[in-house]
This record gives C-alpha cells, sequence and structure tokens, in this order.
C-alpha cells in the first residue's frame, strides 16, 4: 500500500471538515488551529462521520483506543492522532 505523505493527509482532512461544515451552511475560513468541536461548529453527528473518514482512510480504530474530543477539535489535532 501506498503511503501517503503529510500534504495528501492534511487535504483529504481539510476537505472532508469543509464538507462537513458546507453541509450546515457554514462557509467560514478555518484554519488548521481553528476549534471545530469545542466551539460547536461541528456537533457529535459530524464527529461520527470523522472518525467513520479516519478510519476507512487511515486504518484508525477508535473501538479499541477510544477518543477525547480535544483530539478530534483542529485539523492539526486530527493529524496528530493520524500520526499515532
Amino acid at each position: 500500500m501506498k503511503e501517503i505523505s503529510e500534504t495528501e493527509k492534511r487535504d483529504a482532512v481539510r476537505s472532508l471538515l469543509g464538507s462537513l461544515l458546507e453541509k450546515k451552511s457554514d462557509r467560514t475560513a478555518f484554519t488548521d488551529e481553528d476549534s471545530l468541536v469545542l466551539s460547536g461548529r461541528l456537533d457529535s453527528l459530524d464527529v461520527i462521520d470523522l472518525i467513520s473518514f479516519l478510519e476507512e482512510r487511515f486504518g484508525l480504530d477508535f473501538a479499541d483506543d477510544g477518543f477525547d474530543q480535544h483530539e478530534l477539535d483542529s485539523v492539526n489535532a486530527i493529524l496528530g492522532r493520524v500520526a499515532v
């Protein structure tokens, strides 16, 4: 299986988060550091979609590992979780 570059990971995560926000008619730009979950821009249903994406795309297993909402709050936090 081909190794995914950090840029590709970042682009994939940003694309998904942008799509989730777009569904809420939230077109406000966000940086890699911006809070998206704790700020309320994304809700628990969005987090489920995000977890499903991360499991499918990057092979993470949240059922075994669990998670803290801070780990999924920003692009950089998500990428930190993907790198583990």
